[in-house]
């Protein structure tokens, strides 16, 4: 365990030294081919960088974040798009924070003015579209405490119930665990870092009226939002 410990470390120390050349070097190039040369070494670092861990949770947390999120937004920065480039540039620590984690800049968002949607059908009544689509929320207690009922149920009773059953649980647990972490780390980061908000792996998946709407609204939004970003853009 202590060998495991001091090789995160050590992973993690390159990603930041890493990420230091990436600002202070890769961003005075210009942008296209040459910077993507650059940055090329990178690459492959934060590519094989998970296979000096032997731990199945670190070995994943850091090639989900490193190996695929960071690259992504790499391979961007080197075109100059996405969410690492800035005019003018971010500071070092938030350009760092960035990289490694799903992190986005708050936008302040004015509007001229607030229209209820009215009913057609009778434009006294402004909560047509509220009353025609009801949806259910789920806070994060009402979260963290499904999650812990589910824990004690499944332990509980895991003998006697359909693999099938267990396996939709486990699924089930997995997108609570994750949900409420996030969630609490992003009222974390809110509180202390102003002006920057975590971006949440998901938007209330069950409330999905299709499976368009599952896959391409409400479910693995950050790595949706980065894959948003390389495609194409007409002129």
């Amino acid at each position: 365990m202590e060998g495991e410990l001091k090789s995160l470390i050590k992973v993690w120390l390159s990603v930041i030294a890493s990420l230091c050349y990436c600002y202070f070097i890769s961003s005075k190039i210009p942008k296209g081919k040459l910077r993507f040369l650059s940055l090329s070494p990178i690459f492959y670092l934060f590519t094989i960088l998970p296979l000096s861990l032997s731990t199945v949770l670190p070995t994943g947390i850091t090639a989900f974040f490193i190996t695929w999120l960071t690259n992504f937004k790499l391979l961007l920065f080197s075109f100059d798009l996405g969410p690492l480039s800035s005019h003018p540039p971010k500071s070092l620590p938030l350009f760092i924070f960035i990289a490694c984690f799903p992190i986005k800049i708050k936008q302040e968002k004015t509007y001229p003015s607030y229209q209820k949607p009215l009913n057609p059908k009778n434009p006294q009544n402004p909560s047509f579209d509220l009353q025609k689509n009801p949806k259910l929320h789920l806070n994060l207690p009402t979260k963290a405490f499904l999650f812990v009922l589910l824990v004690m149920g499944i332990n509980e009773h895991k003998q006697n119930l359909h693999p099938k059953a267990v396996m939709g649980i486990y699924c089930c647990l997995l997108y609570l665990l994750v949900d409420t972490v996030m969630g609490l780390c992003n009222n974390l980061v809110q509180a202390t870092i102003g002006g920057i908000e975590l971006e949440l792996p998901s938007d209330e998946p069950y409330c999905s009226t299709s499976l368009q709407d599952f896959w391409g609204r409400r479910w693995n939004l950050m790595v949706s939002n980065i894959l948003r970003d390389t495609v194409p853009r007409g002129r």
